[in-house]
């Protein structure tokens, strides 16, 4: 699944600079260069980032104001370049993640991109369904363990099919193995819903190496996968 950005920008200088990084970090890159271009891109496409000229751009300021209420790119890691006019704050309370000011530097622009791309990543671990059909061990109670099968996990839960007589209830705890890399996972899990038969569990607690080998694995599942999943969410 490959991640995209728009810039909106005229400047060719910024363009450029922007357009390097953003290759080298593996995103495809769109520009418009004026504001009505940018608005037909933003309602016709949903992109992961876009980078906004607020000061160099008429109009630039205003698409600022308006992303967050259009609903392709409301969610969009946005970055806002200044020019003088437009104060930081200004951008920050317009819904702007990151504020770069020109003149620009290659450092400044590839430090800002790596760590929007880490937040891009960040929200697809967390809203991604990766489907999984392995199997899953389930303890809740004083019952003994029961086998289940993983259909999806994601960086903040999981849906399993179980074959109960009774819906569990309070905490469970749950193990199961992640495919292709063999990595045993152990969480404790809540209830976020049940239907027949599946659960929708939360994890709530997890080792920080089991966390981490999750999200490398969910990471790589994401980079790999066409479009995402849409599995039910846990």
């Amino acid at each position: 699944m490959s991640l995209e950005a728009l810039i909106i920008s005229k400047d060719k200088v910024a363009v450029t600079a922007f357009r390097r990084v953003l290759h080298a970090n593996s995103i495809r890159v769109n520009v418009a260069t004026s504001a009505e271009a940018s608005h037909k891109e933003l309602n016709d496409k949903a992109y992961d980032a876009v980078i906004i000229d607020c000061d160099d751009l008429d109009g630039g300021v205003n698409i600022l104001h308006e992303i967050r209420q259009i609903e392709n790119n409301r969610k969009a890691v946005v970055f806002a370049l200044l020019h003088g006019k437009t104060t930081s704050k200004d951008a920050y309370d317009l819904g702007s993640n990151f504020v770069l000011k020109k003149p620009l530097s290659a450092n400044m622009v590839a430090r800002t991109v790596q760590a929007g791309r880490g937040l891009i990543m960040s929200d697809r671990r967390r809203h991604f369904r990766c489907p999984v059909g392995a199997v899953a061990k389930l303890k809740y109670g004083r019952k003994p363990a029961i086998e289940g099968t993983l259909l999806n996990v994601s960086d903040s839960g999981m849906a399993v099919l179980i074959d109960a007589k009774e819906t569990p209830s309070g905490k469970i705890k749950v193990n199961f193995e992640l495919p292709e890399s063999g990595t045993p996972i152990e969480a404790t899990c809540l209830i976020q819903w049940a239907s027949a038969g599946k659960l929708g569990l939360r994890f709530v607690e997890m080792t920080p190496e089991a966390r981490l080998e999750l999200n490398r694995w969910l990471t790589r599942r994401i980079q790999s996968a066409p479009h995402l999943g849409t599995m039910p969410s846990a």
